[in-house]
């Protein structure tokens, strides 16, 4: 059985999953009330595009959180069952078993972000007329990126452990990690170097740092699409003025090296889509059954 006849038959299996669809609805509901806030709230100088800025933040906590649901227990799930070996017995290596996992489940959180984005972009042109059809979309491309990377990621842990207590306790213990405390990580690490906090101006390494979480990588992505400053956390210990300056602000000015670009934080979130998968199916391939 091929890579693509593994991932059929899981998008199969996974789309009858009352959870799954709970999380399509739950997430384009978050959606719909972001795009809807500033005109429920009656502002007066709202745009599509700022109500687009909205939703940009709950995406950063909810994507991962989706995908991770989805993800962590493709293969623990398999081998906690028995199918493992059953499916083993045919001629299926175990690189296609991981590949296939991966590819369903990317399909299942895309295809969920593309539901979500779809309706609340409709939402967002009733109340709010016109908007750029590129800026929306490369928006709606980034999440996609957000949600593949930690696809990787869970189908990574999956693979990789042999009980369902562990991939959950590594899959929660990465999204606090990498979602909700990477910036007081990086600012701890800044500490450590400097004896001080980060202020608004620090050096490229630091930015670095910061940007080398799935969740930071993203928030550059949304603000290259959008045009406009994006909240990606909710621990920092940095200012306010920092999460809204510019790379070239917060290195004091002159130019910005490639390592702080939109295509390196696309880079980032692919490796994070693809190393931990790799890694997972590594440990997998030398596992016994």
């Amino acid at each position: 059985m091929s890579v693509i006849g593994l991932a059929r038959k899981d998008v199969l299996d996974i789309s009858r999953s009352r959870m799954v669809w709970g999380l399509t609805g739950v997430f384009t509901l978050f959606s719909v009330l972001g795009v809807s806030l500033f005109a429920l709230l009656g502002v007066e100088e709202a745009s599509a595009i700022r109500a687009a800025e909205a939703i940009a933040f709950p995406s950063i906590l909810l994507v991962p959180l989706a995908a991770i649901v989805v993800g962590y227990m493709a293969v623990v799930g398999e081998r906690r069952s028995g199918n493992l070996r059953l499916l083993l017995g045919f001629p299926v290596s175990r690189g296609a078993v991981v590949a296939g996992k991966v590819v369903a489940r990317t399909v299942v959180v895309a295809g969920s972000i593309a539901v979500a984005f779809a309706v609340a972009g409709g939402v967002g042109f009733a109340l709010y007329g016109g908007f750029s059809v590129l800026r929306y979309a490369g928006f709606a491309l980034a999440t996609v990126g957000l949600g593949v990377a930690f696809v990787g990621l869970a189908v990574g842990i999956s693979a990789s452990v042999r009980s369902r207590g562990k991939a959950l306790a590594l899959a929660v213990g990465a999204y606090f990690l990498l979602v909700l405390f990477w910036q007081l990580i990086a600012g701890g690490a800044y500490y450590a170097v400097t004896g001080t906090v980060p202020g608004v101006e620090v050096p490229a390494w630091y930015l670095v740092l910061e940007r080398l979480s799935p969740s930071m990588a993203y928030q550059v992505l949304v603000e290259s699409a959008l045009g406009a400053p994006v909240q990606a956390s909710i621990f920092s210990i940095r200012p306010p003025d920092a999460m809204t300056a510019t790379a070239a602000e917060q290195l004091g000015g002159g130019p910005v090296p490639v390592s702080l670009s939109t295509s390196a934080s696309a880079l980032v979130l692919a490796l994070w889509s693809v190393v931990p998968a790799a890694v997972g199916y590594w440990r997998f391939r030398a596992s016994d059954l």
